[in-house]
């Protein structure tokens, strides 16, 4: 077997995410955010609040991640960390009125953003694009699942 067949799915995937952080990366430089901020800032302004558990759990990033983005969109004055309506003892994120300006025009603009990685693709091509990429989800989902269940050694 050749050495490109070893990894040749996950080179690819690793690859194709790469080049669309880059060009996310670039359409959303003149509103400060990033692949890596863009969907904290889509996630909040969807919800209105979430506590910081609940934005790990749609992120699926790890704590520290999370905590790190967080205070960058804290310091660019998109989100503030308030006491929960609902228990004073816990804070929840929230949009900013700027926050909120962003989150609008990220509302806008990711239907072109996601159109241009498609751009070759007929409608019927996009849509089996979608499920291919739902069916890698799901079985990953269920590798994940079974490498927590497994004990550690």
């Amino acid at each position: 077997m050749a050495i490109d067949e070893l990894d040749g799915y996950i080179r690819r995937f690793n690859i194709v995410a790469q080049k669309s952080r880059q060009y996310l990366n670039q359409q959303l430089k003149d509103l400060n955010l990033t692949a890596s901020t863009y969907f904290f800032i889509l996630k909040v302004g969807e919800h209105g609040t979430l506590s910081q558990e609940e934005l790990f759990d749609v992120l699926y990033l790890n704590p520290s991640n999370v905590t790190r983005r967080l205070k960058r969109l804290i310091d660019l004055g998109y989100i503030v960390k308030a006491k929960s309506p609902a228990d004073g003892r816990s804070r929840v994120i929230k949009l900013t009125a700027l926050g909120q300006r962003q989150y609008d025009q990220l509302v806008q603009r990711l239907p072109q953003i996601n159109q241009a990685l498609v751009q070759s693709f007929d409608h019927q091509q996009a849509a089996m694009l979608q499920e291919f990429l739902g069916s890698v989800d799901r079985d990953l989902n269920q590798l994940l699942s079974i490498k927590e269940d497994e004990p550690n050694d």
